[in-house]
């Protein structure tokens, strides 16, 4: 995973403000930086730093590249490509993160079911418009390496990002039914509770997994998390991949007016939450919950207030005998 640098700091931190700073700082120590996590600033230092390579099993045809560091992140095995992966900070706005996205159980729209979520600067114009800056680096190298022209500048404002929930796998049957077994999801055990979520659909359509999703605690100590606890405005470092894609754009009705470009977006890999919306709350005394049971089975139903008669003194011996048999039947 690589960090995108400011002109003045190698993790970007010094463009944001004081307190993101401080957070963004302690995400990895400056002088831990391999040259791989360091993303470059210049055409030219990204040549000598990514490259393009083939994609060993496209999802599809207009997905054929995959842009992977040059300098490999480990010595070992020789022959693996690793895809270039970024660090990227902002606070949440609009997300839909859930194990299934958007996807409503129609099959017929299985192809269109993602995770998405965008980001924003909540008034941290600089140091948002320097990660901006970053990202049209590597479209625009991309663009360089496969002489594909960019249809315009690709990261302008905000930043939205995706993930699709289903891949299509052309392997055998039965090979991605040992790989649905490896993913299956605690969800397709059939229980009341989960009645309601759907049935995933067949070969050759296999589902992504859930999204990691993190939360850093009061030690600085990254835990995982919950989509349940994520809310719009927190403070969330992503870790994404590029999407590129080469599509054909028609300038007009005219087939033979059409043209190749490519299109660069960040895939979703990863979600921390490094600072939340507002305070945390304490968690609140625990209920003491007391049960009330007895020790056999009455034939006839008592009277509810019992007469005068029947109100005896308790032996001290007998009650203890009682009350530790009582309690040791919740034990």
């Amino acid at each position: 995973m690589s960090f995108l640098p400011s002109p003045g700091h190698l993790l970007g931190a010094d463009l944001w403000a004081d307190d993101l700073r401080s957070i963004i700082h302690g995400r990895r120590p400056i002088h831990e930086l391999r040259q791989w996590e360091c993303y470059p600033t210049s055409l030219c230092n990204m040549i000598e730093w990514a490259a393009m390579a083939r994609h060993p099993s496209p999802p599809d045809r207009r997905r054929s590249h995959l842009l992977v560091y040059k300098t490999l992140p480990t010595p070992e095995p020789c022959n693996a490509l690793y895809p270039v992966s970024v660090r990227i900070y902002g606070f949440l706005d609009r997300f839909c993160v859930g194990d299934f996205g958007n996807w409503n159980g129609d099959c017929t729209r299985t192809a269109n079911a993602v995770q998405s979520l965008s980001l924003s600067s909540m008034g941290n114009s600089a140091a948002w418009r320097n990660q901006l800056d970053r990202l049209n680096l590597m479209a625009s190298f991309a663009s360089h390496v496969l002489k594909i022209p960019l249809p315009s500048i690709q990261f302008r404002h905000h930043l939205h990002m995706q993930r699709k929930v289903f891949t299509k796998n052309l392997k055998h049957p039965f090979e991605l039914q040992e790989a649905r077994d490896r993913l299956a999801s605690p969800t397709q055990i059939v229980t009341p509770q989960n009645a309601h979520v759907p049935r995933l659909p067949e070969y050759p359509w296999q589902w992504s997994g859930p999204l990691e999703i993190l939360e850093m605690g009061e030690d600085g100590n990254i835990m995982p998390s919950h989509e349940v606890l994520l809310s719009r405005g927190d403070f969330v470092e992503i870790d994404a991949e590029f999407d590129l894609v080469i599509i054909l754009r028609l300038q007009s009705a005219r087939p033979s007016q059409a043209r190749i470009c490519i299109m660069l977006s960040p895939r979703i890999t990863a979600i921390a939450a490094l600072q939340p919306t507002g305070p945390s709350l304490s968690a609140p005394s625990p209920t003491e919950v007391r049960r009330m049971r007895t020790d056999h089975v009455t034939e006839g139903l008592p009277d509810v207030f019992p007469s005068e008669s029947s109100v005896h003194e308790p032996n001290p011996a007998s009650s203890s005998q009682l009350v530790r048999r009582h309690s040791t039947s919740f034990l």
